[in-house]
């Protein structure tokens, strides 16, 4: 592994973020009190991401994963199992961070083209599984993926702590800021060996779980289409996928 880039500050010891035993998306209490703590002074320190993300972490590998749901999260979790990592936080859910505290960390995500990421959603929430509960009527509406781009676009999907993973923009499940290794789904196998390269892991590449393919081209509308381009207009920007 490279050398640390810096030194945590010594008022917080990052070992102290740990998920509790019996619940994998809670905080120890240690942890949870630590950020308090921090929480109290962040807003004229600045100690805390400015945003909150859904995080695992492993102490031992000095790793942060900004998960991002709909984007290989599964596949990834599974291969850092198989491969002995220890993951001390392993679901935490809209965390805000110490970042300096993780500045010798290294930090990957996983990416998406937008319109796939949105149409897997609804394939496995709405077509497969009811993950948001639709009454009966609504359901049966639902079943046409214009009617869930329309209620999708009800909900204000720029802030994680308010938004379903699964519909948040992908640029604020990751903190841009801090991140060192962006991958793409589409180029999966690539880029997930560097990170497993970085990390000293095996990079024989894991076999995608819950894996769908591109959304063939007669399946979406004009009219989806469009209304996924606006909606998610800074994914397709920052991560530079093309809407056409």
């Amino acid at each position: 592994m490279d050398e640390p880039r810096s030194t945590a500050p010594e008022d917080f010891d990052p070992t102290l973020l740990s998920s509790s035993p019996d619940e994998r998306l809670k905080l120890t209490e240690p942890g949870r009190k630590a950020l308090r703590r921090l929480d109290k002074i962040s807003a004229r320190s600045g100690r805390l991401s400015t945003r909150a993300y859904n995080l695992t972490i492993s102490h031992e590998h000095r790793l942060i994963w900004f998960r991002v749901a709909k984007v290989g999260t599964r596949t990834v979790l599974d291969h850092l199992e198989r491969s002995g990592v220890t993951l001390d936080v392993k679901h935490a859910m809209r965390l805000r961070y110490p970042v300096e505290a993780f500045d010798d960390y290294f930090k990957f995500a996983f990416v998406r083209h937008p319109l796939d990421r949105f149409v897997s959603a609804w394939r496995d929430k709405v077509v497969d599984h009811n993950y948001w509960g639709f009454e009966p009527d609504q359901l049966a509406r639902m079943q046409r993926l214009e009617a869930f781009a329309e209620w999708v676009a009800t909900r204000d999907l720029t802030d994680l702590t308010t938004c379903d993973q699964h519909l948040a923009l992908q640029v604020r499940a990751i903190d841009l800021t801090q991140v060192d290794h962006v991958g793409r789904m589409e180029t999966f196998a690539d880029d997930f060996a560097v990170v497993c390269r970085r990390l000293g892991l095996p990079e024989v590449a894991p076999e995608r779980r819950n894996a769908s393919t591109a959304v063939p081209p007669d399946e979406v509308t004009d009219e989806v289409r469009e209304r996924v381009a606006e909606l998610y207009r800074l994914d397709f920007q920052v991560l530079g996928y093309p809407t056409g």
